[in-house]
């Protein structure tokens, strides 16, 4: 078998339309020679108990013989500031700043650098000033999670350094604090040249930024002053708080830059819980929460320039490398051109929640993964790989190393679970329903959230249907809008998933190809936001559920996220729909009252991830329920949110929520939704090459919702 992580690589943009360019960027363990060609993805399952991956080659592409070289990863968060302020007419130059330690390592964290000095934790734990690569003064030990504030001074003139700190708090500690004096035979005066560095030790790489010894935590307010404590430079981190800037509020200011989205909209030193929002009372938000581990930018050279031509049809594709040894896919996607519109079916592929699962570590790092499928976790080598690379990056359902969730996640590196391979959720779940369409000779288009994002209505007016995928869980503001809108002026729309449009994500103009989320006090999170952090930093907007946000799924789909049954999966049984007999089209065919007790994922149609009708969620008051789930039983776990106080009655033999529901209601305008309630329906599809119920009911509403006679539900 060969190695699917021998050579590694991404597309930037990862989403491209017809007539516009995309770089791909590759790296292998050692320099040499693999061939690359361009495929458009049917079915990605490789699974050889599963419906048969499926590739189309392309003809604008001719396959190619390419040289290849390691790429590095610069990991970490920083800021640096270039060019620095000039000091040299000065005679005392004071460094002042505030920090918030996260964790305790066996090896420094730089604070501040700046030329030959350093401000760092020690291996010892202790605050210190280096100056080279030696400790010249050792100031108190480190408390973790508690606001810590520095001076550091030079006086030029007598060539002697202090170094103070003490611990404050927004409730008056009465720490004094500590100050060290250090006389010195010679000062290495920082130059205008020198950068400034936070949260890293910087070394001077002629192409290549390099960090080492990051810091783990979060710094507010960092001075520069002089000798009469006026300020040369203020970088103020309550400005330009959705941005990758740093102002400088000084008289001749020095902006900074920040690398690898270290996390903004962080409560900083007055923070005292009174406010909940940055844009509430920024002066409680003057804190950046930095990482050794953040990444939003690999930044490495282009190998291949992919023109992509106004042939192309739009959908699901990978660049195949292939050497002796490995074979590696990396995906793009093509996007549908809005002006371009060929189809009357769009499929909306739910990219950001790719980005937000991209390199999960979560069979790791979870304490409740195997808990959760009550089974031994099976590793691929692509999960191996990543446990051991962490420089790939985190997503959305990891911590930091300091045990802080992650926040953003970027499409600028190698994702191993965003490709045909062992991981089955989501991208090759959502490829059956590829698979599907092109079974059954559908003419359709393809897009991504970002583009749904970015154009909102302008790209989904022209189409008569729109059908999300399998588990379409992250959306932005402007995603949830478009589709409400569409809905409501006509359009049809089929949810064939589950746990679809539940966290409330953002897109950043300042960050291209970075989304960020933040977790909320409620909902299934494998890590919680802090207090006073759940507001989105890319625009303001509480994040979290869009349940908690006053915009429970129901409201636009009809049902909404119940519970997970990860251990088998079970079927669905008809109700009776006789007072609705223009609803007679969806069962056509259909002769008994159950259906879909098969699939590819457990066995069933109604797994993994279940929705259910609520009215007092905002299921809209003309939603019929279809079908209902039969024989949950204990292995249905209901969702957090869905229950207050604990009880022993909790899974699927003893509570009622714990179901998927099957339901459509009309809009005044003639659209129509209609909703699976379940992510192994999508896997179902193409159970005995579509010769099934499953395939047969969605067959007939996809029909049905095409015909633009109204559907009137009341």
């Amino acid at each position: 078998m060969k190695s699917t992580t021998g050579i590694l690589g991404y597309f930037s943009p990862l989403s491209v339309k017809p007539n516009q360019q995309t770089e791909l960027k590759i790296s292998s363990k050692s320099s040499y020679e693999c061939m690359v060609e361009i495929l458009k993805v049917i079915c990605a399952d490789i699974d050889t108990n599963g419906p048969g991956e499926q590739y189309e080659k392309v003809s604008w592409f001719k396959k190619q013989k390419i040289g290849l070289k390691k790429q590095p990863i610069n990991l970490g968060s920083f800021a640096i500031i270039d060019p620095a302020p000039d000091i040299i007419d000065n005679k005392i130059i004071n460094i002042q700043l505030s920090v918030f330690p996260t964790m305790i390592k066996n090896t420094p964290q730089v604070i501040f650098h700046w030329g030959q000095f350093q401000i760092i934790i020690n291996n010892q734990n202790k605050l210190c000033v280096v100056i080279g690569s030696k400790e010249i003064l050792t100031c108190s030990e480190i408390k973790i999670r508690e606001w810590l504030y520095i001076e550091f001074e030079m006086d030029i003139k007598e060539k002697k350094i202090s170094l103070f700190s003490k611990y404050i708090s927004p409730f008056n500690s009465k720490d004094k604090g500590k100050i060290n004096i250090k006389k010195l035979n010679e000062l290495p005066v920082p130059r205008i040249s020198e950068p400034i560095i936070l949260a890293a030790r910087y070394i001077n790489k002629k192409n290549k930024i390099k960090t080492e010894f990051h810091f783990n935590g979060k710094i507010d307010s960092p001075k520069v002053v002089d000798e009469n404590k006026k300020i040369i430079c203020h970088w103020d981190f309550t400005e330009k708080i959705n941005s990758n800037k740093i102002i400088d509020k000084g008289p001749k200011p020095l902006n900074g830059i920040l690398h690898n989205v270290p996390m903004r909209a962080a409560t900083g030193v007055k923070w005292d819980g009174s406010c909940h929002s940055w844009l509430q009372d920024k002066e409680h938000y003057s804190a950046i929460h930095f990482h050794e581990d953040d990444i939003s930018d690999c930044n490495w050279d282009t190998t291949i320039v992919l023109d992509i031509p106004a042939c192309a049809k739009s959908g699901y594709y990978i660049a195949r490398l292939l050497s002796k040894t490995v074979q590696s896919d990396v995906p793009f996607y093509i996007s549908v051109d809005e002006n371009e519109q060929t189809a009357d079916i769009l499929f909306i592929a739910p990219t950001a929640t790719y980005l937000s699962y991209s390199n999960t570590h979560v069979k790791f790092d979870s304490h409740n993964t195997e808990n959760l499928f009550e089974a031994p976790i099976a590793l691929s080598e692509d999960e191996l790989y990543l446990n051991k690379h962490r420089e790939l990056g985190l997503s959305h359902y990891d911590t930091h190393a300091d045990g802080s969730g992650v926040v953003y996640v970027s499409e600028k590196r190698p994702i191993l679970n965003m490709r045909p391979g062992l991981y089955t959720f989501n991208y090759i779940n959502d490829t059956h329903i590829i698979k599907w369409l092109e079974s059954k000779k559908f003419d359709y288009d393809v897009t991504t959230d970002h583009e749904l994002h970015n154009l909102g209505t302008q790209l989904l007016k022209k189409y008569k249907l729109i059908i999300t995928a399998s588990h379409p869980e992250y959306y932005s503001t402007e995603m949830w809008n478009a589709i409400y809108k569409f809905q409501n002026n006509g359009g049809r729309h089929m949810y064939l998933g589950g746990n679809g449009f539940y966290w409330k994500m953002a897109y950043s103009k300042n960050y291209p190809g970075v989304i960020e989320n933040r977790r909320g006090a409620s909902g299934v999170r494998t890590w919680e936001g802090e207090p006073g952090e759940h507001y989105l930093s890319f625009n303001g907007e509480l994040g979290g559920l869009w349940r908690t946000n006053g915009r429970a799924p129901q409201t636009l789909v009809g049902i909404g996220f119940s519970a997970t049954y990860f251990l088998k999966s079970t079927y669905f049984q008809k109700l009776d729909i006789t007072k609705n007999s223009e609803l007679d089209f969806i069962f056509k065919g259909i002769e008994s009252d159950t259906f879909g007790d098969f699939g590819y994922r457990g066995g069933g149609c109604v797994g993994l991830e279940i929705d259910r009708f609520e009215h007092n969620l905002g299921s809209p008051k003309n939603t019929v329920v279809l079908a209902t789930s039969v024989g949950v039983g204990s292995a249905g776990l209901l969702t957090g949110e869905e229950f207050i106080t604990t009880t022993r009655a909790l899974d699927g033999s003893q509570h009622a929520h714990v179901r998927a529901d099957m339901t459509i209601f009309s809009t005044d305008s003639g659209g129509a939704v209609w909703s699976t309630g379940s992510i192994a329906w999508a896997t179902s599809l193409l159970w005995n090459n579509c010769d099934n119920d499953v395939s047969t009911i969605t067959e007939n509403v996809l029909n049905r919702f095409l015909n633009p006679e109204k559907i009137h539900l009341i």
